[in-house]
């Protein structure tokens, strides 16, 4: 059994984690600014929700 990875959702994955990656070290802020820390926290738990799930669906079995 072979896994190969598949490059776009592994790219969509890295941008995911970088933008939770960004929230949580506060840089985001000098680019956009929320309305409060539930805001934040909310858009860090959707980026690595998605981050998460594109990485998972980046693993795909080849069968040769």
């Amino acid at each position: 059994m072979k896994v190969t990875i598949n490059l776009k959702p592994f790219a969509i994955s890295m941008a995911s984690f970088a933008i939770a990656y960004s929230i949580v070290t506060e840089k985001i802020d000098q680019y956009i600014t929320f309305a409060g820390e539930a805001n934040a926290f909310g858009c860090f738990v959707l980026a690595s929700t998605m981050g998460l799930m594109a990485l998972v669906a980046s693993f795909e079995k080849t069968t040769k």
